[in-house]
């Protein structure tokens, strides 16, 4: 049941954004490694090379890196990490994950409609989805220059091909990186939930605790009590998106949002404590599902990145394949 005082405490400002940091450096660089290692063999080989799965690893860290960074730079990029429901499941727009606003600013000017200040709303959906899309045009480019580099017959064009086909592996995994950040922050329910830090200033009829219990369950208690070969085990297999992302993504949340109370309720059972089965289990599951979630994201932007549109709606890389792009060369280096 929603809690008759949400409204109320929204409107007079008192809930306010989760700013606690994501799984932590062991959370996330376990996702983004398991996520890399378990690609199916025809994606791109330089995608899962020991050195990938190392720099995935430490690139999926991050976006917590970034903090600090300065006003302009924090206000926009720290409220990325998290979106704030209440306990139906909706945001403080006052709607459901199923009724977003098709992008940010719609969003943010709904969120500003019900009296809240985005900072206080977080917006991790938005920053999903971008991440995705930017691997998903990774992908197509890498696709156009591996075709076009071994045809080119001009030296100097071939040597172009090459470099920026290099350069475009290294953004590549830069972005795969930030991507996994981001999936790996939904699959931690704390960063879903108004309940982020402690269950905080909401009736609290089952007496969960009032603690900051966000960083020691994501960042020490993984530390300590997760094994990543428990983690690999635990994942599911490959389940493809066949829906607009930002459904898939949306029904990734409510699953990890099912499990705020739960969470509450194995901390209050003291199943957070080092070496309880308990935690350990629930922890290994959450992160699992963030290592499978990356997975399967990047299996289907490389499906995607075929139909991706490559240069400024000039022609995907079927496009190239056929010969309908004319001058593969003015469309990659520039025309201007």
């Amino acid at each position: 049941m929603r809690f008759k005082t949400l409204a109320a405490a929204v409107l007079a400002g008192t809930v306010v954004a989760g700013a606690a940091w994501a799984w932590g450096s062991s959370g996330h660089r376990m996702i983004g490694e398991l996520a890399i290692k378990a690609l199916p063999d025809y994606m791109p080989a330089f995608l899962r090379t020991p050195q990938a799965v190392a720099d995935v690893g430490e690139y999926a860290r991050e976006p917590d890196r970034w903090r600090g960074a300065g006003k302009v730079h924090d206000n926009d990029r720290d409220i990325a990490h998290f979106i704030d429901l209440d306990d139906d499941g909706n945001t403080l727009a006052g709607v459901s994950l199923d009724n977003l606003p098709a992008n940010r600013s719609d969003y943010e000017a709904a969120v500003r409609a019900k009296g809240v200040e985005p900072y206080k709303a977080g917006y991790l959906p938005y920053a999903t989805v971008d991440a995705y899309q930017q691997v998903v045009k990774d992908m197509a480019y890498w696709r156009v220059l591996t075709y076009l580099e071994p045809l080119e017959k001009d030296r100097t064009k071939k040597a172009w091909y090459r470099a920026d086909r290099l350069r475009r592996e290294q953004l590549m995994l830069r972005d795969i990186g930030i991507l996994g950040h981001y999936v790996g922050d939904t699959t931690n329910p704390l960063h879903l939930s108004i309940h982020y830090n402690g269950w905080g200033n909401f009736p609290n009829p089952n007496g969960f605790t009032m603690e900051k219990i966000h960083s020691p369950i994501e960042g020490v208690f993984v530390s300590r009590n997760i094994k990543e070969g428990d983690v690999k085990a635990a994942m599911a297999a490959y389940l493809p998106c066949t829906a607009p992302i930002m459904t898939c993504v949306t029904a990734r949340y409510k699953a990890s949002f099912s499990q705020v109370v739960p969470l509450y309720q194995l901390e209050k059972a003291g199943g957070f404590k080092d070496g309880d089965p308990r935690g350990q289990a629930f922890i290994t599951t959450r992160l699992a599902q963030g290592a499978g979630d990356l997975r399967d994201s990047l299996i289907d932007a490389w499906r995607d990145s075929k139909t991706m549109q490559v240069g400024y709606k000039i022609g995907t890389y079927d496009d190239f394949v056929s010969g309908k792009v004319t001058d593969p060369w003015e469309v990659l280096y520039g025309d201007d």
